[in-house]
């Protein structure tokens, strides 16, 4: 029992933030991925879902924040700093401090959600939310024995949908998972999905990612838990059906796939292993995406926006209007794919933002966000630093450096 407690340990701690949910509004027709109604599941008592509880502190009222600014959160030393950067002012107004791992947060409406750590056994995390705006804040625990993967709100925030495996009843035969709907307005909690019903089998356990306003659908994405959390095909449901219809069937899926910001394409990176250098070998886990695809929701239609031939792609994220892709572009050097440039990739342009120099030392992009007026952030990350960029006007200039730590791009503030 102790070592399947360390391996789960281990393995949800490289978990990486789940998606946010994008603006829109409206149904949009998905016939194409309609399934059957499913079995009921056997109703559970309030308690045994979730939890709710006011935290010990409330957030920062949002009258001190800024009209214009990025959400982002700085990480040091386990404790996190969720806040907002005035660009402006060039400095980071605090909403809260935390203790977390790997960080998981998801941004709705003007609530923000994140994972937090309250002890080493990930059956004892649990979910805060926070009200940037007004300055409240939930806290959300799970069952016992469940430990939180991912999570993602509506376009208005008014609710989120969550993740959770049971840690005692998982086995590498058989993983107990639940994919609940949290209504935050009344408090309530409900499961939509859960392992007892749905036989997702290999493709490991469907984890929110994104919840688009337009077609009134959830997207999950496969986590395989006994594979290092390798990321594979992605399914929609509808919150009221509760029955997942798959939409993209990837066994070497790679990255993390991004919403659109009207909520009706989605973007995400594959891999054509034929493209890729003679002498790269591919390492335990997930391979360099060096395709970049996007789907039409409303049609299920996929399209090829870029293809590498010795380089591939890293972080990447849509560009405000949601007719660009804006991402980290790798080439094939020493032996392994390092950033080297910012490029905007429409349907079928590509166009140099930025260059990253790694002649003296490696940089990673480790985070892209785009806010109106074409206001382009990215974090770089060297060594221990973390420094955080912005391109306004074809003119880059550096904000902020963090010089021993993680910097991370949440969202957008507009007030």
């Amino acid at each position: 029992m102790a070592m399947r407690g360390i391996f789960f340990h281990f393995a949800l701690a490289v978990l990486i933030g789940a998606g946010c949910g994008s603006p829109g509004s409206g149904v949009a027709d998905l016939a194409s991925v309609e399934a059957p109604a499913p079995t009921a599941a056997p109703a559970l008592d309030a308690k045994e879902i979730m939890r709710w509880r006011k935290p010990n502190s409330e957030a920062r009222l949002g009258a001190a924040l800024p009209q214009q600014g990025v959400m982002v959160a700085f990480m040091r030393w386990g404790e996190t700093m969720l806040g907002v950067f005035d660009v402006a002012g060039a400095k980071m107004i605090p909403l809260a401090k935390r203790e977390t791992g790997a960080l998981v947060v998801a941004q709705g409406g003007s609530r923000l959600a994140t994972l937090v750590r309250e002890s080493p056994n990930p059956a004892r995390n649990h979910i805060e939310i926070l009200d940037w705006r007004n300055g409240g804040s939930l806290v959300i625990e799970p069952a016992t024995d469940d430990a939180v993967l991912g999570f993602a709100f509506d376009a208005e925030g008014k609710h989120l949908s969550y993740a959770t495996m049971n840690l005692r009843n998982s086995r590498s035969t058989h993983v107990t998972w639940r994919v609940g709907l949290l209504d935050l307005e009344r408090q309530q909690a409900r499961i939509v999905m859960d392992s007892a019903v749905q036989k997702i089998g290999e493709e490991g356990i469907p984890v929110p990612f994104a919840w688009s306003g337009r077609t009134g659908r959830l997207y999950l994405q496969g986590w395989s838990p006994f594979r290092g959390m390798i990321r594979q095909s992605i399914w929609a449901l509808s919150p009221e059906r509760g029955e997942p219809a798959k939409i993209v069937s990837a066994p070497n899926y790679v990255g993390t796939p991004r919403l659109s910001p009207d909520g009706v394409r989605l973007a995400y990176l594959g891999t054509d292993m034929g493209s890729l250098p003679a002498e790269f070998v591919a390492p335990p886990g997930a391979p360099p995406g060096n395709l970049l695809s996007v789907m039409d929701l409303t049609a299920g239609a996929e399209v090829p926006w870029a293809r590498g031939g010795k380089t591939a792609f890293g972080t990447f994220a849509w560009s405000a209007g949601g007719e660009e892709v804006v991402a980290a572009e790798q080439a094939w050097l020493n032996g392994r794919f390092r950033d080297v440039e910012i490029r905007r990739i429409g349907k079928s342009t590509a166009v140099s933002v930025a260059k990253i120099d790694s002649s003296q030392s490696v940089r990673e992009v480790a985070g892209i966000l785009e806010c109106r007026e074409r206001n382009l952030f990215w974090v770089e990350k060297e060594r221990a630093a973390a420094k955080l960029y912005v391109n306004r006007g074809e003119v880059s200039q550096l904000l902020f450096e963090l010089p021993d730590g993680a910097i991370q791009l949440l969202g957008c503030v507009n007030r």
